[in-house]
């Protein structure tokens, strides 16, 4: 049979085609080899668990499937028991030629062509292949390299082509669940081979076959490694920058850069998965990322290769922000190019620059919400909202979305968070007001008095019951529009179902009032306490308070929950125990009164319920516990026993770790909780901005439109950006390309003044500056060309046009 891997409908149009799959061949076999014949049943191996690509400590396997073919002897056959017609020597099985392949043995090889052809076989047939894995001869040559060569595969190609089975040789994949699809040039591309490559590529290899085993997908346990299936891919993640342009730029079939895997990823997908913020893999990967974007621009000047999505509809950008790769991720969105002719690729343009403070314009495509190219959410919301997403809180820190974050909180999220914090607390004012001066007579429901007092209580009764419909009906618009999981609730929506039980419970104590049940009593005031509760929602719109918050969401979360998963199996045994042991105790009848014999049969019975003696066995715990205890106890020693044990366990034991793990989980957060806490505030403000009017969406949008200057097609390159101004002492004695020399000036009426965000970047003497740019100076700055400025003393000599360029920036925010 015959085996090819299907390319991508992206690819080229002269693309050579690959033999199909479902192709139907029969198989010419003899006496003297054949898959027909005996075969040693022990030899082969089950197919279980891992089988590995190739290994000399594991022969192949002689297990074949049942077959198809014809018998070349079948007419001459009149003897059975006939010797064979052909000369042991001159008879190639499979044995012999993956002997020879493996010692790299090409004298052995001389009549492998002769026989073939008299024999009409071909190198792909079933006789040839491994049954279990389906390698070839030249598969099992390419994984027996010696010094980088071996001479057989040349030998292997000149006898498929001249028995018209090149191709089909050539691009037979691994038929294996775990490596299938894996093809010669794989293998070679694995070795880092270039020789072989070339060789391969000559020969009409396929350069868009996929090696889509289980072997090269993403996986969460066992080894493997996914590179994005395709060649170039496998390149390109294995740092191989020479294959790549080869691969990208050769005569006989060119890779597509836009081709993409069973996942829908692209290479440049492929080298984002591959990250893993170490430092080597970090230098290796941004430079291979940032070479295939310069060869597609020269090979394609119209593909935007990087704004191509995959499958989940993420460019390898979100693809970054989603994975948690910090280090990609920074590099992408901070990306900045300085030759004029690559400009268009830059994500980051250096507008000015005055010693180690400048000001930058940072690309907010897809990277805002109101810069939708592609794709269902923006990075901002893909970091903010994703749960499943590593390292969210030392993402949301970078530049420039620190800095856009800040700004919406300024321009709209502040004011209108404050406004709802005031409400709520005035709510849960009325609340408790009206709570405490419920009646105390009577049967609810209760008639409004006619007082002055009455009429007050009334109206915050109404007001009350429509705070809860408003906190009920919200709660469960954010459940449906966010769909979030158990993790989720637990690690973002926790105030969120807090939200919601407080309204759940509240409304039930409501129907139980009107039902005229004075129950009702225990929910409203179990919704009181949850009302208080959560106005530690709004400590995080304030730094100190947000981080205190932070800590103790991550203390109940990490430390108190596992604290009482184990505690309450102790205090549940230890109960069972008393209460089993105390229930066989009769009280002893003495010569008293009814009255003290009665007094002493209550106190005989301190753990005569599960209930009760859960709630002395708490006492315990927090060390206010009595050992007195009535004598008319049985087994009174052992009781006691059981008693000091608990003290042991939960008093000393449990509560200590308790101390130590709180201790600990303080000290581990506490250099992150600010991040932490600036996270759960992009939480709420984008939670803001999607309730706003879609006019008022509009006009709070960040960024101003800038013309950056022409893309390689000739289109003008405009795009929406967001200034940000920071301190680098890194680069600030290096030469920057911006677009004006000085930062902007302006009269006070010109400035727009926004509070900032502070940014570890700030320098002493230095205000981190966010700018925004007013419609009508917008059109004047847009015409301003990028340039190539050196920020040196030498400069002065052009202040006039340094003051020219200068006068097109306005509306300074100041921090």
């Amino acid at each position: 049979m015959s085996h090819s891997s299907d390319s991508d409908s992206d690819s080229d149009s002269d693309a050579p085609e690959t033999p199909k799959n479902n192709g139907f061949r029969l198989d010419a076999h003899d006496k003297d080899s054949g898959p027909n014949q005996p075969r040693d049943r022990k030899g082969g191996h089950a197919d279980k668990g891992r089988v590995p690509i190739d290994s000399q400590f594991q022969k192949e396997s002689t297990n074949f499937a049942p077959d198809i073919g014809f018998n070349l002897d079948f007419f001459n056959d009149a003897n059975a028991n006939k010797k064979p017609a052909a000369k042991p020597n001159s008879v190639y099985t499979r044995e012999r030629l993956y002997e020879a392949v493996v010692k790299g043995d090409a004298e052995d090889l001389d009549g492998l062509l002769e026989y073939l052809r008299k024999t009409l076989k071909l190198l792909t047939n079933a006789e040839y292949r491994d049954p279990l894995t389906g390698k070839t001869c030249l598969l099992k040559a390419m994984l027996n390299l010696k010094d980088g060569k071996n001479d057989t595969i040349p030998l292997l190609l000149e006898v498929a082509e001249k028995t018209d089975n090149l191709e089909e040789l050539v691009n037979t994949p691994y038929t294996h669940r775990n490596f299938k699809g894996q093809t010669a040039l794989h293998l070679a591309i694995e070795k880092r081979n270039m020789p072989l490559v070339e060789l391969l590529m000559r020969q009409k290899a396929d350069v868009h076959a996929k090696a889509e085993g289980e072997f090269f997908r993403k996986r969460k346990r066992g080894v493997g490694f996914y590179f994005g299936e395709l060649p170039l891919s496998l390149a390109a993640c294995t740092n191989q920058p020479n294959m790549v342009h080869y691969l990208m730029d050769n005569p006989y079939r060119r890779a597509d850069i836009a081709a993409r895997d069973s996942e829908g990823n692209t290479v440049l997908h492929a080298l984002v998965m591959v990250a893993d913020d170490t430092e080597e893999n970090t230098e290796f990967v941004t430079k291979m990322y940032d070479d295939i974007l310069l060869t597609s621009t020269r090979m394609y000047p119209n593909l935007r290769v990087e704004e191509m999505v995959n499958w989940k509809e993420l460019t390898p950008l979100k693809l970054a922000a989603k994975l948690g790769k910090i280090e990609i991720f920074k590099h992408i969105l901070r990306r900045e190019m300085k030759d004029p002719e690559h400009q268009h690729l830059s994500r980051k343009f250096t507008e000015w620059a005055y010693g180690p403070l400048h000001g930058s314009l940072y690309d907010l495509t897809s990277v805002d919400t109101h810069e939708q190219t592609s794709g269902k959410s923006s990075v901002v919301e893909i970091i903010a909202f994703g749960t499943d997403t590593p390292n969210r809180h030392k993402m949301i820190i970078l530049e420039p979305l620190n800095e856009l974050l800040q700004e919406k909180w300024e321009t709209f999220a502040r004011p209108i968070f404050c406004t709802k914090f005031l409400l709520y607390i005035a709510y849960m004012l009325i609340f408790t007001v009206v709570a405490y001066n419920r009646p105390l007579t009577g049967k609810p429901p209760f008639a409004p008095e006619r007082t002055a007092k009455g009429g007050f209580r009334f109206a915050g009764e109404l007001l009350i019951v429509f705070g809860g419909v408003y906190l009920f009906i919200s709660q469960i618009m954010y459940f449906w529009r966010r769909r979030p999981s158990l993790k989720m609730l637990i690690i973002d929506g926790y105030f969120e179902v807090l939200f919601f039980l407080q309204s759940a419970v509240l409304l039930a104590s409501v129907i139980v009032y009107l039902a005229g049940h004075e129950e009702y009593v225990a929910p409203m005031v179990f919704a009181l306490v949850l009302g208080w509760i959560n106005l530690l929602y709004y400590t995080r719109g304030f730094q100190q308070t947000g981080i205190y918050s932070v800590m103790i969401q991550k203390t109940i979360l990490r430390d108190i929950i596992r604290f009482l998963m184990v505690y309450v199996v102790f205090l549940f045994g230890f109960a069972a125990a008393l209460v089993t042991l105390t229930g066989e105790a009769p009280p002893e009848v003495k010569n008293g009164t009814a009255a003290e014999d009665a007094e002493e049969a209550e106190g005989g019975g301190t753990y005569s319920g599960l209930y009760i003696a859960c709630l002395e066995l708490f006492k315990f715990t927090i060390g206010m516990g009595d050992l007195e205890f009535n004598d008319n106890l049985r087994f009174k020693h052992f009781i006691m026993f059981l008693l000091i044990l608990y003290v042991v366990l939960t008093y000393v034991l449990l509560l200590n770790m308790l101390i130590a793990l709180m201790s600990e989980t303080v000290n581990k957060i506490s250099s992150e909780s600010k991040s932490i806490w600036k996270l759960q505030r992009a939480i709420t403000i984008l939670d803001i901005e999607k309730n706003l009017p879609l006019f008022l969406q509009d006009r709070w949008r960040s960024g101003i439109d800038i013309k950056l200057g022409k893309t390689p097609d000739g289109t003008v390159d405009e795009r929406r950006c967001f200034r940000v101004e920071e301190v680098n002492w890194s680069v600030w004695n290096q030469n920057l390309y911006h677009l004006n020399e000085e930062p902007g000036q302006g009269t006070e009426e010109e400035l727009k003044i926004s509070g900032a965000a502070d940014s570890p970047q700030r320098g002493n003497g230095f205000r981190n500056l966010v700018t925004r740019i007013r419609a009508d100076t917008a059109k004047q700055e847009e015409q301003v060309p990028l340039n190539s400025v050196v920020a040196t003393p030498s400069d002065a000599s052009s202040g006039d046009a340094r003051k020219r360029s200068t006068d097109s920036l306005t509306d300074v925010q100041t921090a």
